[in-house]
């Protein structure tokens, strides 16, 4: 999977008014002067390192507390160590700011919207509409994504709307990069438990602990947490779904552009890709020899712009996730075939054009059959391929590559839903979904990714699922709006009860492997084939279940 589809959400609200009023969200939108004057009423909520006030949030009768510190920083002698707990205030701290993000490349995005890059990056942020410890709301802990341009828990990510639907939502950073993922065998020496990297993954567990001991000061409901995230953090929601080290720290899992089947070779390419740990401690040996560092002092004192800067080089851009033993114990592969993942509900899903498939896609009918030989033909399948999916012009070359890539993806999450089902205990429903809604505007230069994103790309479901469209600078409509309450509301139910249904939502069934179904999201709502014929269907299972490799 590639993290760079997902487009940025502008740091300023240009242009939304017109859709907020036509969707009637207007009335529901903050003022200036009513933050400033939340701000000044609002009660301190008690955490265990102190006192916290918050701020209105992006629609009235929502409370954002921002940039509050779940654990301490990771500069000096805390860089690539466990996270250590947050450090205790006096007084009364005004969560009225984000936090730093964590240090990391950050290209393609003006100076003025790149927010502060500090080691101190381990906050979170919260929205909700409680006004105190009285009630007992579901809570949604998001884990974002991104590639080598901007990981950040900040703005971004609003969770308002939700909030306004009865959930708590909270918005961890987490290390990324070489501060995230950094394997050496010093370290691994050093470790309690033989092991190194994975780092930003503690991060997430810390923050789910965190979570669990304060967030019902919040009005959250400790009992009842949905862990989420897309892409990377769809990944690592997946990784500790397989991990010993959040259990019964969550209860649903929600996972947007973040699983494939396990032997889908695309794993190799994006987000779920992993090395062992002797490959990864072999690569950051080579990073610190690159950086001149000959010991784990110097690399701790390297400054930590050095550090993202020799990062930025492609012989050191992949900082993956390490099957080190402790995090991560095994291949994902080994530990559905041993039963030991966490049984909880699952929400997963994909889009419509995050597999290669675009509505602008330009391609010959030379090359559409070159792919066909290349990648089908050792398996003795192109022929079938060309008969299933069949060209006769560049036009039709470019229809027929769109409609393999979207039956490929939607097959690829239905198998991995079926594996987790079969393995997981079968006491808890998996859903799956198809994101087919094309957001209004076209990225020439978006910030994030750097390219053009066109089409129901990866991660334009992200808009719609955490409902913060008013908070973007893209042209959405009316419509839009409704898909983003539709979908928002499937969340908020899941977050609840762990089933996106109920009221007079479009009924979202459960996987069911005696009939290969999803549930389309966006464009409409309501059950598609995981392909578009069972001829395909079988093609596309026979040629996953062929690969050798497992991840």
């Amino acid at each position: 999977m590639n993290d760079r589809d997902m487009p940025s959400a502008a740091l300023n609200r240009r242009g939304f008014l017109g859709a907020a009023a036509a969707a009637g969200l207007l009335g529901t939108l903050a003022t200036p002067a009513e933050a400033a004057r939340n701000a000044a009423d609002a009660d301190p909520v008690t955490t265990e390192s102190g006192r916290v006030t918050g701020v209105q949030g992006g629609l009235r009768g929502v409370t954002v507390y921002k940039g509050v510190p779940y654990a301490a920083s990771t500069a000096g002698a805390n860089r690539w160590r466990p996270p250590q707990p947050a450090p205790s205030w006096d007084g009364v701290r005004a969560a009225d700011s984000w936090g730093p993000a964590c240090p990391q490349p950050v290209t393609g995005i003006p100076d003025s919207q790149v927010p502060e890059l500090d080691e101190d990056c381990l906050n979170l942020n919260i929205w909700t509409t409680a006004t105190g410890s009285g009630t007992s709301r579901p809570v949604l802990v998001w884990l974002y994504g991104g590639d080598r341009a901007l990981w950040s828990g900040q703005e971004m990510y609003d969770g308002s709307l939700l909030a306004s639907k009865g959930v708590v939502v909270v918005n961890p950073n987490y290390r990324v990069g070489p501060l995230g993922g950094l394997a050496h065998p010093g370290l691994t020496a050093e470790s309690a438990y033989g092991g190194s990297g994975n780092w930003g993954i503690l991060d997430a567990v810390a923050a789910l602990e965190w979570v669990q001991r304060n967030i019902a000061a919040f009005g959250g409901d400790p009992d009842r947490v949905t862990l989420a995230g897309w892409a990377q953090g769809a990944s690592i929601v997946n990784i500790l779904l397989a991990s010993r080290r959040a259990k019964g720290l969550y209860h649903r899992a929600l996972l947007s552009s973040g699983v494939r089947y396990t032997k889908d070779p695309a794993l190799a390419r994006g987000t779920g890709r992993y090395r062992t740990l002797a490959d990864a401690e072999a690569n950051g040996t080579d990073f610190a020899a690159h950086l001149g560092a000959q010991s784990l002092a110097e690399l701790r004192a390297l400054d930590v712009g050095d550090l993202v800067a020799g990062a930025a080089a492609d012989a050191f851009a992949d900082f993956g996730h390490v099957l080190d033993g402790h995090v991560l114990p095994d291949t994902y592969t080994a530990v559905l075939a041993a039963r030991a993942e966490t049984d909880v509900p699952v929400l997963t899903g994909v889009c419509k054009d995050a597999n290669g498939a675009s509505p602008g896609l330009r391609t010959t009918l030379d090359a559409f059959q070159a792919y066909a030989r290349s990648e089908f033909g050792p398996l003795g399948l192109a022929d079938t391929f060309l008969e299933l999916y069949p060209a006769d012009s560049d036009t039709t070359a470019a229809q027929q590559y769109n409609a393999y890539a979207r039956d490929e993806e939607r097959v690829s999450a239905f198998l991995w839903a079926t594996q987790f089902k079969d393995t997981a205990g079968n006491s808890s429903a998996v859903r799956t979904y198809f994101w087919t809604r094309v957001p209004p505007g076209y990225d020439d230069t978006n910030p994030v990714i750097g390219t053009a994103a066109t089409g129901a790309f990866q991660g334009s479901d992200v808009y719609y699922l955490l409902g913060y469209l008013y908070n973007t600078d893209r042209p959405w409509t009316s419509k839009d709006y409704d898909i983003a309450d539709t979908t928002a509301s499937y969340v908020a139910r899941f977050a609840a009860t762990g089933d996106p249904n109920g009221s007079s939502l479009t009924d979202w069934p459960a996987l069911s492997t005696d009939t290969p179904r999803t549930m389309e999201l966006g464009a409409d709502f309501g059950t598609v084939t995981v392909a578009d014929s069972d001829a395909k269907l079988a093609f596309l299972t026979a040629y996953l279940e062929s690969q050798t490799r497992e991840f």
